[in-house]
């Protein structure tokens, strides 16, 4: 779904709808307007967008309501209506995706063994990740992705501000990125963040048995109306990242977050065990002052 928008996506999901809604096939329809079954399920998956004119010979087809057609419409006009405000940012193509289905959810669940959530990374700790790396790109770029990922932070304040819950594992919380000042501040915002009424931190401590499984980080976007928008999962690697559109799997993902939620401290017990990290690191600091 590299190629994918959060408008073409719903329009899809839409467009899916309405044909199974008459009982009919992709070939069966494709073919009763002239196009083929691979047309057909790019359409509803979102990856290529649809024509005008084809929008309106497949509405007819499907018999959908003039309301329903002129919403379509509307969708399909949306998906097309200038370049994507995260141009800017130069962001590699297996990122777009998921910063565009981002803006459109309502909850985002998150786990992450190794680092610190990009949502809820400071920004000098986000810097010190690119110039830890082994194949660092060029400073340019590192400074147009951090900005891009301080602007998504954004979603998480606001009127309607995303929510959040992200359960990190214990040796996430302790791996001293950045050296101890950008460490102490990275867990200060870890903190500030739990303490906002739509953000959930959850530390999974290392002491616990049953996840040693999860060997990835995942996430899972939520959206208003999951019968057009079904949830998206998302994880990234050395090599890029990679959005799950499988029913099933997103399915997985959702179950694994249950279970990792589940297995971690609560907020409270979260929260003290950040607090004493930060304290450790804290007198550390003094100590070699």
């Amino acid at each position: 779904m590299a190629g994918s928008s959060a408008p073409l996506r719903r329009l899809g999901a839409e467009l899916r709808r309405l044909r199974e809604a008459a009982g009919r096939t992709q070939s069966d329809v494709g073919a009763a307007i002239g196009r083929t079954h691979a047309t057909m399920v790019n359409w509803e998956s979102g990856k290529t967008k649809i024509s005008k004119s084809d929008l309106v010979c497949l509405l007819a087809e499907l018999r959908a309501p003039a309301e329903v057609r002129k919403g379509l419409e509307q969708l399909r006009d949306q998906a097309g209506r200038g370049a994507s405000p995260w141009a800017v940012y130069g962001l590699p193509e297996w990122l777009r995706p998921l910063v565009s289905f981002e803006e459109d959810a309502t909850t985002v669940t998150t786990f992450e063994p190794v680092l610190i959530p990009g949502l809820l990374q400071t920004e000098d700790y986000a810097r010190a990740l690119h110039a830890a790396g082994r194949h660092k790109v060029a400073a340019g770029f590192v400074d147009k992705w951090i900005a891009a990922r301080m602007q998504r932070q954004q979603r998480l304040s606001g009127p309607k501000p995303l929510r959040l819950h992200a359960v990190i594992s214990e040796a996430a919380v302790r791996l001293q990125v950045g050296g101890p000042k950008v460490f102490a501040d990275q867990l200060r915002r870890l903190l500030d963040a739990g303490r906002a009424d739509n953000i959930t931190v959850q530390v999974l401590a290392a002491t616990k048995d049953g996840y040693g499984g999860v060997g990835s980080n995942f996430t899972v976007l939520h959206f208003l109306d999951a019968r057009i928008d079904p949830p998206l999962g998302y994880f990234d690697g050395p090599l890029g990242g990679h959005m799950v559109s499988d029913e099933g799997d997103v399915v997985t993902l959702v179950n694994m977050f249950d279970d990792l939620r589940h297995m971690a401290l609560s907020e409270a017990d979260s929260a003290e065990m950040l607090a004493a990290i930060l304290d450790q690191q804290q007198r550390k600091g003094a100590a070699h002052a």
